[in-house]
C-alpha cells in the first residue's frame, strides 16, 4: 500500500510566492518518494504541490470542500468532493500518513495543524513564523518539526516513511 503525504497550506489569497515555490518543490519530493500526494484540492499551495507532484510522475489526490469538480485545481488525478467546506480539513489529516504544512498562513491550515497535533500525526512545517514555532512547542510533543528548506523536508519525510 502506498504511503500518503498530505501537503497543507493556504489558498492563493494568503499564500506568498515563496509558499507557492516551496509547495511545487514539495510536490516533486512526494512523487520522488513514490507516495501519494494529498491536498485540499483548491488553489495556492494546494495547486502548486499537486502540479509539482503530477509533473514528476506522482499520483495526486484532492479532498475538496465543494460539490463541483470544476472548483478544484487541474493537477488532481483524483478529486474527491465532500461539500463539507472546512469540515473536510479533518479528513485531510486523518487520511495522511505524514504531513507537510507550508506556512500555516490561513485559518484553514491552522485548523489542520491543530488536528494533526490532536491525532499525533508526524508533521513538518516550512515557512512557519517564530510566534507559531513558540506556541506549537508549548502545546505539542515532538511530532511537529520546523524546517527552513525543502531539502530538510525530503530528509525528514524519508525518515518518517521508513
Amino acid at each position: 500500500m502506498k504511503k500518503i503525504i498530505g501537503v497543507m497550506g493556504p489558498g492563493k489569497k494568503q499564500a506568498s510566492q515563496k509558499d507557492i515555490e516551496d509547495a511545487y518543490e514539495i510536490g516533486k519530493i512526494v512523487a520522488d518518494l513514490d507516495a501519494v500526494l494529498l491536498c485540499g484540492g483548491m488553489s495556492g499551495v494546494m495547486e502548486a504541490c499537486a502540479k509539482g507532484a503530477q509533473e514528476a510522475g506522482g499520483l495526486t489526490l484532492g479532498i475538496g470542500p465543494t460539490s463541483d469538480k470544476q472548483d478544484m485545481n487541474s493537477y488532481l488525478d483524483i478529486p474527491l468532493l465532500t461539500n463539507m467546506h472546512a469540515g473536510r480539513n479533518y479528513m485531510n489529516i486523518i487520511s495522511s500518513d505524514v504531513l507537510v504544512f507550508v506556512s500555516v498562513g490561513s485559518p484553514g491550515t491552522l485548523s489542520e495543524l491543530a488536528f494533526a497535533i490532536q491525532v499525533e500525526k508526524p508533521s513538518v512545517v516550512i515557512n512557519g513564523s517564530e510566534k507559531l514555532k513558540e506556541y506549537i512547542k508549548e502545546i505539542s510533543g515532538t511530532q511537529i518539526i520546523f524546517v527552513d528548506t525543502t531539502n530538510e523536508i525530503k530528509q525528514y519525510l524519508e525518515k518518517m516513511l521508513a
